[in-house]
């Protein structure tokens, strides 16, 4: 096992942290996972969750929601003590997964120690009011993640305009689901990995070229210290043909690392994806002006940012 790898130990629990958590764990079949759900929203939720109440709130700030957490720590804890490996899948696009997922994924590796992958969607770039909130809660799962797969929204929709944003999201939801389905059987590295993925069954070629856009889009200066592509579906292509994908695609990544792989496994639908390990700043980077300030001048960097209420009786002086 590489210096740069984890391996994973049973048991696993896959916690699903807003709408894509519900999706993904409802479609999740024959894995060995057991699943918990945390939502601030009642329809998200089934019988195995937990629901952040938050009182007589409508519309609660990512802030009051991660305030209203705060009483659910410990049940937090008690759920997930005794389970070796924790999977946190949500999006950074809405308010729940913003609140609550970096208070998860700090409950888990740095009071509980556990083995911690996250897998997360990032915001459109359009979505201007999310950006900010989504920047800095990639940074604190990050720093509380083994592993950190990130699914930009934003970069397959750039490759792909006549998208609309429901059908782009189906397709970062099914790109997470089939990255879920993968853990078992992939070599997983520690850090930050950017993932992109090709659901429409095409040519192969022209696969590899849609996924290679998506990852630059997202790159940002950062350099790529490993890539592996994974082939879903290709066990019947003649092995030369295959052999030739592969030499094209490591001469298109040999410019950035030299450590290239490529992976073909058996599946009733044919896709791609493309998992890159990454070093240094990517554009999600961007999205948190204060991220060029590091962690240790920043104050209370440790406590999330919530808004508490706090009512304090100062008596009226004459």
């Amino acid at each position: 096992m590489a210096e740069d790898c984890i391996e994973l130990r049973k048991p696993v629990l896959l916690i699903g942290i807003g709408k894509i958590g519900k999706n993904i764990v409802s479609k999740l079949d024959n894995v060995e996972y057991d699943s918990l759900l945390i939502s601030n929203h009642r329809e998200e939720l089934d019988n195995n969750s937990l629901h952040v109440d938050c009182k007589s709130w409508i519309n609660p700030s990512s802030y009051k929601i991660r305030s209203f957490l705060e009483t659910y720590k410990e049940e937090i804890c008690t759920k997930i003590s005794g389970y070796q490996t924790i999977v946190l899948v949500t999006s950074l696009s809405e308010k729940s997964g913003i609140a609550i997922a970096p208070v998860v994924s700090h409950i888990a590796k740095s009071m509980l120690d556990k083995t911690v992958i996250s897998l997360v969607t990032m915001p459109f770039g359009h979505e201007k009011d999310r950006l900010f909130q989504a920047g800095v809660s990639l940074k604190r799962i990050s720093s509380n993640s083994d592993i950190n797969l990130v699914v930009d929204n934003d970069a397959y929709i750039e490759i792909n305009p006549g998208l609309t944003m429901e059908s782009c999201s189906e397709i970062s939801n099914d790109i997470v689901l089939n990255t879920i389905k993968l853990i078992p059987e992939i070599s997983l590295n520690l850090g930050t990995n950017l993932v992109s993925g090709a659901m429409e069954e095409n040519n192969i070629e022209t696969g590899i070229k849609d996924l290679i856009a998506q990852l630059y889009t997202s790159l940002g200066t950062s350099s790529i210290t490993k890539s592996i592509l994974y082939v879903n579906g290709a066990k019947s292509e003649p092995i030369g043909r295959l052999n030739e994908m592969l030499s094209n695609f490591q001469n298109t990544m040999e410019g950035d690392t030299s450590d290239v792989s490529f992976v073909v496994t058996d599946s009733s639908r044919n896709n791609m994806h493309l998992i890159a390990s990454i070093k240094g700043r990517t554009k999600f980077d961007s999205y948190d002006p204060l991220n060029m300030i590091p962690d240790d001048k920043v104050l209370d960097w440790d406590i999330p940012e919530s808004h508490p209420d706090i009512d304090l009786p100062l008596p009226l002086i004459d």
